[in-house]
């Protein structure tokens, strides 16, 4: 079952990947819906494992499913940032703010500005959304130690 994966589909519109283990066998990944992570869900494995689709199950290319997750990470991203986030410092200068929300650790990191958006938003590791600005709603510490300033912004001109 596993030489052919991984595989995508949409499960009742959601996206799922059937992916390989290291063990042979193989797992449905689902995307998360407090966080935009994709994780193991094994509800899923039955409604894609055996036929690999039915009703409610559409396969996908790999293209599509990744317009899926996008499109499902966008309002998740937006809850996100309007809820009340305590951030915590790591001690790390390239991560360096980690949070619980949804029964996951989120973790921010800083990218390479202006090359790349200033954050990037992680859920156990997985990049599920850029960020330009720290949201409002989010309470950060006192700035982390060893961590420098946020570069100062400045207006593009076209």
């Amino acid at each position: 079952m596993t030489d052919s994966l991984p595989r995508y589909y949409a499960v009742d519109g959601r996206p799922v990947a059937l992916v390989a283990t290291p063990g042979g066998g193989a797992e449905a990944l689902a995307v998360d819906a407090a966080t935009g992570g994709l994780f193991p869900d094994p509800g899923f494995l039955g409604r894609v494992g055996a036929a690999g689709a039915g009703e409610g199950v559409e396969r996908l290319t790999e293209d599509a499913f990744a317009r899926l997750v996008a499109a499902r990470r966008r309002p998740i991203a937006d809850r996100l940032r309007a809820s009340p986030i305590r951030w915590e410092p790591t001690g790390d200068g390239e991560v360096p703010y980690r949070a619980r929300a949804g029964g996951r650790t989120l973790t921010i990191r800083i990218n390479d500005f202006p090359a790349e958006p200033l954050y990037t938003l992680l859920a156990e590791g997985q990049a599920v959304d850029d960020l330009e600005d720290w949201p409002t709603a989010w309470a950060r510490p006192a700035r982390a130690e060893g961590l420098p300033d946020a570069p100062e912004r400045t207006e593009r001109r076209e």
